[in-house]
């Protein structure tokens, strides 16, 4: 029944929460860090086993020194063809046997033969293989991961002295060999399933997550938006300070005061000359006029003031302040009473 001329908020959606893309963002940070712990600890794990394998390899190369000084003074081809080449060799495991510079025995007769002008350092092609053979020590048994003719190696070598010459041997076993055994493997690819299934779950669960707790956030904020605009808007409807009522709910306003037994009720119609004398009105008595006087806009250009609990007397001192040339007071009048009532009916319903 009541309408208003201003004074409605308007309704504003919540913005957007950034709590999903920063979370996906500190998860997949966090997920990127454990993947990388977890790199290194594979790789840890993979040391281990290269050391164990390395341990056992340093023996075999002890077990093979103690052969060759078990028998004094025999020569460089009694040492090859009574102890290393009766050793297992492959492609992927081999002796390698040096005096001074020179080689001596390599892999098998195929491979000795081949490298049989070259000298140690030319075999050993790599900085790693060189310093490793630079850093042996008499009857001190050593290994080392080193590279050899684009392949990479575990090296266990050992620097020894035989009939006053100084002799290098050392076993030789491929890398991928070792970790290719299909038991570690198995663990590997378990490990490094295990961990990227748990980094997977880890990055999905926190934004399904984030996404829930944004969809809730999203709701109560929006719940909360509303409640407050309902509030407002409640609140500016019955803000007199705000509010210009249509020139048909004069009437129903008087009668539901008078229902209360609301007194005094004091009527007012003003007179103004244009549309615009009268919106000036209504701007200069948002300063005047408290929040007791209810404003109506009358006819084409003309106001209509209902005061509540306000004498006439009071009503015209705060109005008079009001006037000029292009705004004048008609009439102010008390209603207090069904006459006045229905006086008021005849007049403006």
């Amino acid at each position: 029944m009541e309408e208003q001329k201003s004074g409605n908020s308007s309704n504003k959606k919540p913005g957007k929460h950034p709590i999903l893309i920063i979370t996906t963002i500190c998860v997949v940070i966090a997920a990127a860090a454990c993947g990388w712990l977890s790199y290194i600890q594979i790789n840890r794990y993979e040391k281990g086993i290269l050391e164990v394998c390395a341990t056992q390899q340093d023996s075999y190369v002890q077990l093979v020194l103690d052969q060759i000084n078990l028998k004094e003074n025999r020569d460089d081809q009694d040492i090859i063809n009574d102890i290393l080449k009766t050793m297992d060799a492959s492609s992927n495991k081999y002796w390698v046997f040096s005096r001074n510079q020179s080689m001596l025995y390599v892999k098998d007769v195929m491979e000795t033969n081949r490298y049989k002008e070259v000298s140690a350092d030319t075999y050993y092609n790599s900085k790693a293989s060189k310093e490793f053979m630079d850093s042996l020590q008499v009857n001190h048994i050593q290994h080392s991961i080193v590279n050899v003719d684009n392949k990479t190696y575990l090296m266990s070598g050992v620097l020894f002295k035989y009939a006053d010459q100084n002799y290098k041997l050392c076993l030789m076993t491929e890398k991928s060999v070792l970790l290719d055994n299909n038991t570690y493997l198995g663990i590997k690819v378990e490990m490094e399933t295990f961990v990227i299934v748990i980094l997977m779950a880890l990055v999905l669960i926190a934004v399904i997550y984030a996404f829930i707790i944004r969809r809730s956030d999203v709701k109560v904020l929006s719940m909360g938006l509303a409640k407050v605009n309902e509030m407002l808007a409640d609140k500016d409807l019955h803000d007199t300070h705000n509010n210009v009522w249509k020139q048909k709910a004069i009437v129903p306003f008087v009668e539901k005061l008078m229902e209360r037994n609301v007194h005094p009720v004091t009527f007012a119609r003003i007179e103004c000359e244009t549309e615009e004398s009268r919106r000036k009105f209504f701007e200069r008595a948002v300063y005047i006029l408290d929040k007791h006087v209810l404003r109506f806009e009358y006819g084409a250009c003309d106001i209509v003031l209902i005061a509540v609990n306000i004498t006439t007397d009071q009503l015209k001192h705060g109005i008079s302040i009001l006037e000029d040339k292009e705004v004048t007071v008609q009439r102010v009048e008390l209603i207090d009473n069904d006459t006045d009532m229905e006086k008021l009916r005849e007049r403006y319903l």
